[in-house]
Order: structure tokens, then sequence, then C-alpha cells
């Protein structure tokens, strides 16, 4: 009887090794295909209209109105613009500097403000258009303050 289960054993053991079981998968390539952006140009372009109506008083060649005391504080580099085209008190702002830069802020933000609601762009795309066409227009070697896309301060 002892023999009879030792066999079986026995016999389970042998066979174990002669099944095999196969596995196949397909493996199928990944088709990646390019995202396609557009900007709408067109945008873009009413953006600039509004934001050049909006602050037509900020010309750096003959300022007008509250931005005569603006340009002289970016000219005493006092002040910088911000990559979102806001003021920031510099180093050398005095205390009546620094409230100048709140006032002029809250009216841009105001004018910010109808942009957005006149284009249907979002304040940040605005604002960031507003201070690329400032460091486009702020003449090399003025000295002027102003912050790159990346946040650091540089001079022109």
């Amino acid at each position: 009887m002892k023999a009879l289960p030792s066999f079986a054993v026995l016999a389970a053991l042998c066979t174990a090794g002669c099944f095999s079981v196969k596995t196949e998968s397909e493996i199928k390539p990944v088709e990646v295909k390019p995202i396609h952006i557009t900007m709408d140009i067109n945008l873009n372009v009413k953006v600039d209209k509004e934001l050049d109506k909006a602050f037509a008083d900020e010309n750096l060649q003959k300022p007008q109105g509250d931005f005569v005391a603006i340009k002289s504080m970016l000219d005493r580099q006092a002040t910088g613009i911000t990559n979102r085209a806001m003021l920031e008190a510099r180093d050398k702002a005095t205390d009546a500097d620094h409230i100048l830069i709140a006032e002029s802020n809250a009216r841009r933000m105001k004018r910010f403000s109808e942009v957005v609601k006149s284009s249907g762009a979002s304040l940040e795309s605005v604002q960031r258009r507003h201070a690329e066409k400032w460091r486009e227009k702020v003449p090399a070697g003025s000295g002027v303050w102003y912050q790159t896309d990346a946040g650091k301060w540089l001079q022109k």
C-alpha cells in the first residue's frame, strides 16, 4: 500500500516536466500623432490694438499725463516693469514712489480688464503681451529695469 502513494508522487513529478505552456501576446506598435496647435493671429492683432489704445499715453519719447512721473521713476531706476507689465519698486524708490506705483498699478489693472473684456483674451496673456511690447520699446542702454518671462530682472 505504501508503494502506491509513492508511485503516484513519483509519476506526478516525472510528468510535471513534460508539460509546457506557451503564451504569446501580440505587441502592436503605438502610433504617436503630432499635436497641432493653431494660434489665432486675429486675437493677437486685436489684443495689440486694444493695448495700444488703452496705453496710448505711455510713450517713452513723449510721455503724457500720469506717465510723466512713471517715466521719471523708470529713468531714475526706482521702478521696473514686471513680466506681467506691472510696476515694481526697486531699491532707489522713495516712499512717494511706492504710492505712485500702487496708484499706477491699480489704473493698469483697470486698463487690462478693459482689454480682456473687449478682446476675449485671458488677463495673463494680455499682461504678458504688454510686457513683451514694453521690452521691445525700451531703448538699449537706458538702464530701465525689466523682468524676463522667467522672472529674472535685467536692465536695458
